[in-house]
């Protein structure tokens, strides 16, 4: 039977006895029973003290986190010129970097070109050096062949004139009319 149901029961119960005195024996407390009072009071208190320092703690967290927040935003303010004028000084740094790079491109080609033709002048420099020492070397093969000629030629007049004066004159001993060198005999 559920309490609600027994509810009237007992009213009824209690209006039909009017003069009837309940009473309810207490048991008597125990030292166990006195100690775990006390206990639950000090773990209450306890509990208490904790909700309290929690509530404290949350408090100074708040706080600081407004300072934090106070901080950056007055960093933020700070920085801003700051941050301002390093992205003025990355955009100038960018511009000096894309003229240098163009510049350095144009000395690159302007290299190249000079270096292109300066190879080109060595060619032709090495072929006309070719040409003049091919030249030079004929040249020079030629001188020898006439000078050797002209002093064979000249050698033969000197004997045969040589010669033809031993032949006219009274005879003497004979001689060569010069001295004949070791070079000459070569010729």
């Amino acid at each position: 039977m559920t309490f609600v149901s027994a509810l009237p029961a007992r009213l009824l119960q209690a209006a039909a006895f009017p003069d009837t005195i309940i009473a309810r024996t207490i048991p008597e407390r125990g030292m166990l029973d006195w100690t775990s009072g006390v206990l639950q009071i000090i773990v209450l208190l306890l509990g208490i003290g904790v909700l309290i320092a929690t509530i404290l703690l949350i408090l100074s967290m708040r706080a600081g986190v407004r300072k934090f927040n106070e901080t950056v935003d007055r960093l933020s303010t700070e920085t801003k010129p700051l941050l301002a004028s390093a992205t003025a000084i990355v955009g100038d740094a960018r511009e000096v970097v894309s003229m240098l790079r163009t510049d350095v491109e144009r000395v690159t080609g302007a290299a190249e070109a000079l270096s292109e033709q300066l190879l080109d002048a060595a060619d032709r420099t090495a072929r006309r050096v070719d040409d003049v020492n091919a030249v030079l070397d004929v040249l020079q093969d030629e001188l020898e062949d006439t000078a050797l000629s002209a002093v064979s030629a000249i050698r033969g007049v000197r004997v045969g004139a040589g010669e033809m004066t031993a032949g006219l004159s009274h005879p003497r001993p004979r001689r060569a009319p010069f001295p004949v060198d070791a070079d000459d005999d070569e010729a």
